[in-house]
């Protein structure tokens, strides 16, 4: 497990390993811009898909940084219960919807 630098100017994704104590803010070799950290769990399309990359901008923009989001959350007994993984969606369309639907789980800055 670890972490991923992203570049959406130059779409990139570069590897960053599991050093929790070295992580930190990293330039794009390429362009100089700041990445965006997220986890491993993101797998960065083919750099000529440009569609892909778009969703996966709008979706972090949006607070959805590939971390793990649930399609159902229940209390049971004062107890929540969190069922099954949501799939990150591939188009815009679905992109939408998802942002819409699982809004309350997005991160926030």
């Amino acid at each position: 497990m670890g972490f991923k630098n992203v570049c959406f100017d130059c779409k990139k994704a570069f590897n960053q390993g599991t050093d929790l104590n070295n992580i930190g803010e990293s330039k794009c070799p390429d362009c100089g811009k700041l990445m965006k950290q997220i986890t491993h769990r993101f797998r960065p399309p083919k750099q000529k898909d440009k569609k892909k990359w778009e969703v996966a901008k709008f979706l972090m923009e949006r607070g959805f940084l590939y971390e793990h989001v649930y399609e159902r959350i229940y209390e049971v007994r004062g107890i929540t219960v969190l069922a099954n993984y949501a799939t990150y969606p591939e188009n815009m369309r679905d992109a939408k919807e998802f942002v819409e639907k699982y809004k309350s789980q997005a991160e926030t800055e």
